[in-house]
């Protein structure tokens, strides 16, 4: 067996070439080979066939046709309802599982990991050697037959790799005087990006390190008219760099091939002269992540409409890409935007950055400065090279983000104005941000896109339980089922709820929805032990500490009001205002995630903060006598 995809898609058997069968089902083996052996989900699977409308109904049953069909095509021998070895299901999605070898995608990306080995230990011409194989491997832009996937994430950042690839390899031919082997695969890439000013000077380095200096000058004019022409700028560092050797007739200058170990995991160095660290500060992706599917396909195609390679022609992307998850507390907006990064991080190969912002914790915000002082150092910045102010460490942090394709992670924000200074300048970023506040401000003044994140569907809150419990216990669907509604489809709850049933062999899940049922006793269950950042009721007063005083006393008392829901007149009945007033509390706790709008001007709880309110008008009457 044998599968090619970089170009258009096809696969071999026995050397007899296979006949794939339509667009969609080769879109779907495309899909499942370029993620080398990783599951694809059934909502990613969905968004590639159907890239551009809504699936149909009937989209389950046509992707297991597809993958009938697909199984039949590469496993022709295998017994009718025997499992399938190489196309296997995992979870909601499938596995494709066939030997690296027999990938070209895999014996590229094996090369290059390869040749980076052989550049940190200085053996320049044996790196130049494996890149050039990698690049020989292509035959056409990846999955090249396949339109509907020319924008998806995975397809734009393998093109990306190759990219880096190409890079490298031009820079090392240059630096271990083989510059004249290069030369046809660099006259193509320059050809490919006219206004791509790094593509054009390594091409004009290369040709002045091979001796055609009338070929290197004629190159120059030839792109700076065209700048001019096109962007009315001038040739930009590395161009004005090159044509400089050019005038002196000096070494023409050449990035270093490859990082040494002291700068691992990754560096490059710049015409400057300064080393860029490429971090890589993700948390660990979160275990037994389920759901979410539409959520994660919604970041995919935002992220497919940034160019892979932004540059001054690129229309409207004038700053970062910017998208915000808000929701409720103990909703996992964390939990999404972690699993969404892991997903995509080879989009961004020159790093990406994370922060807990701490903006709804038991511990103080983390200041844009110390944010600042983090980013920093994770990009290079050491002692007393770093900048004393926010502004200045602002303004080192965008020059040193400047055209790298980055992804920043602002994870628990607690403002708007918290988030500003850590917002790069260049297109070429993007920055994702979750808060339990709605950031308002972002969307209005940076054009921020917003993805709500609401409960659990049932269904999914179902799933989760019995992925985290044991099967025995979850034999029951109807206490199953309860569960999910007493945790109000939480995913931070229903983890808790399922971390109690591990600790408690042999009770019944039927017995602990019994005790459950009580919803003041429902807190102290979940409490985690009282841990001050799992806890659901100390999660949930972390939101709540935040509020006004006002907005605070509205919290309690629309908590204790015995319906789901409530309209901004019957509020302001229940908290002696105005209905003016009461619609403007009801916004300040909306915002905060504390009450959800619903249809109709009518805002609600779910069980769990009514709980906490109802607990919190006890606590205030002790103490004061008022609720």
């Amino acid at each position: 067996m044998r599968i090619q995809i970089l170009g258009p898609i096809s696969a071999w058997r026995d050397h007899e070439p296979l006949n794939l069968g339509p667009a969609a089902q080769r879109a779907m083996l495309g899909l499942l080979t370029i993620v080398s052996g990783q599951p694809v989900s059934h909502a990613e699977i969905l968004a590639a066939v159907w890239p551009d409308r809504l699936p149909p109904p009937t989209a389950r049953n046509v992707i297991q046709t597809h993958v009938k069909h697909l199984r039949s095509i590469l496993e022709p021998d295998r017994r009718r309802r025997a499992p399938s070895k190489i196309l296997r299901q995992v979870g909601d999605g499938y596995a494709l599982h066939v030997p690296a070898s027999a990938v070209d995608v895999a014996r590229f990306r094996h090369q290059v990991t390869s040749a980076t080995g052989l550049a940190h230990r200085g053996e320049i011409n044996g790196a130049a050697d494996l890149l050039g194989q990698a690049l020989a491997l292509w035959n056409g832009s990846p999955l090249a037959d396949i339109p509907a996937l020319n924008a998806h994430p995975k397809v734009v950042a393998l093109a990306a790799e190759r990219q880096t690839a190409l890079d490298r390899y031009g820079d090392m031919m240059i630096a271990a005087g083989r510059a004249g082997e290069a030369l046809p695969v660099l006259e193509e890439a320059a050809a490919a990006q006219p206004l791509d000013e790094s593509a054009q000077a390594r091409l004009i380095r290369a040709y002045h390190a091979a001796g055609r200096r009338s070929r290197a000058f004629s190159r120059y004019h030839q792109v700076r008219r065209l700048l001019t022409e096109e962007l009315g700028v001038g040739p930009g560092p590395q161009l004005a760099t090159a044509h400089t050797a050019l005038l002196h007739d000096e070494a023409p200058p050449a990035a270093p091939a490859e990082p040494g170990p002291a700068t691992v995991p990754a560096a490059s160095t710049e015409a400057t002269g300064d080393i860029f660290v490429v971090p890589a500060q993700l948390p660990a992706d979160i275990p037994d992540f389920t759901g979410r599917g539409a959520e994660l396909h919604h970041l995919d195609r935002l992220l497919a409409e940034r160019p892979a390679r932004p540059g001054p022609t690129s229309a409207g992307a004038a700053g970062p890409a910017l998208v915000t998850v808000s929701g409720t507390a103990g909703v996992g907006k964390t939990a999404l935007a972690v699993r969404w990064a892991h997903r995509v991080r080879d989009w961004f190969p020159d790093g990406q950055l994370y922060v807990d912002l701490r903006g709804h914790d038991a511990d103080p915000p983390v200041t844009a400065r110390q944010a600042l002082a983090g980013f920093l150092r994770g990009l290079g910045v050491t002692g007393t090279d770093l900048p004393p102010s926010t502004e200045e460490r602002a303004a080192a942090y965008r020059s040193r983000m400047d055209g790298r394709r980055m992804l920043v992670l602002l994870d628990n924000a607690v403002s708007a104005e918290q988030i500003r200074p850590l917002l790069p300048g260049s297109p070429s970023c993007f920055v994702l941000v979750t808060s339990r506040d709605s950031l308002a401000a972002l969307v209005a003044r940076h054009g921020a896109r917003r993805i709500e994140l609401d409960l659990l569907p049932q269904d999914d809150a179902v799933v989760l339980i019995r992925r985290l419990t044991d099967p025995r216990l979850t034999d029951e669907p109807g206490a199953t089922a309860a569960l999910a509604t007493q945790c109000a489809r939480l995913p931070l709850a229903l983890r808790l709820a399922a971390e109690m049933t591990d600790s408690r062999p042999g009770v019944p899940l039927a017995q602990l929805v019994q005790e459950l049922a009580d919803q003041r006793h429902r807190l102290d269950l979940l409490d985690a032990g009282g841990d001050r950042r799992t806890g659901v009721r100390a999660v949930l007063s972390w939101s709540y500490r935040r509020l006004p005083a006002d907005a605070a006393r509205a919290f309690r008392l629309l908590g204790r009001h015995c319906d789901p829901d409530v309209e901004p007149q019957a509020a302001a009945g229940i908290l002696g205002t105005t209905v003016a007033e009461a619609w403007r509390l009801l916004d300040l706790l909306a915002r905060a995630h504390l009450v959800q709008r619903g249809p109709g001007c009518r805002y609600g709880m779910h069980a769990l903060l009514r709980a906490y309110a109802g607990h919190l008008v006890e606590t205030e009457h002790a103490h004061t006598g008022r609720p």
